[in-house]
């Protein structure tokens, strides 16, 4: 029989070295150097939209509550705020992404908001949105029978 000696066999362990680690680390970290500021470019502009549609909705919000309550509402925007205002009793809400250009609304008992646009500044540009009421005004048509 063939006798085999310990120093002739040799096992060879599988796995990486160290330098094989370090190198997919960096390569993975290079990558994410590349991609981590669109990612986060990503992310605000999803929150700055986010804050749009709240203000939207906050305009609607507003319009229905003046129109049932039978009080109107006065709101101010500036900076990254709005104020409302009712009866004298004064909320503030604060904004992220959002820096309004400064402009005061009335939104009447009627459901009416005057103006009708609000605008935001977006990448040092002002930029309008038109706010929503409630109610859509009807238009009397006098052709129609």
């Amino acid at each position: 029989m063939m006798s085999l000696s310990k120093s002739k066999i040799t096992t060879r362990l599988s796995g990486f070295s160290l330098i094989e680690l370090m190198v997919v680390m960096a390569i993975i970290s290079i990558l994410m150097g590349m991609t981590g500021g669109l990612v986060t470019k990503t992310v605000a502009q999803q929150e700055r939209q986010v804050e749009l549609e709240k203000v939207k909705h906050l305009f609607k919000q507003l319009s229905y509550r003046a129109f049932y309550e039978g009080l109107p509402f006065q709101v101010t925007l500036q900076e990254n705020k709005i104020q409302i205002t009712q009866n004298e009793q004064q909320q503030v809400i604060s904004f992220k992404q959002l820096v309004f250009v400064p402009q005061d609304y009335s939104i009447s008992t009627k459901a009416v908001i005057t103006p009708t646009t609000f605008g935001i500044f977006w990448q040092e540009a002002p930029r309008h949105f038109a706010v929503g009421s409630v109610f859509e005004p009807y238009e009397f048509n006098d052709n129609e029978e």
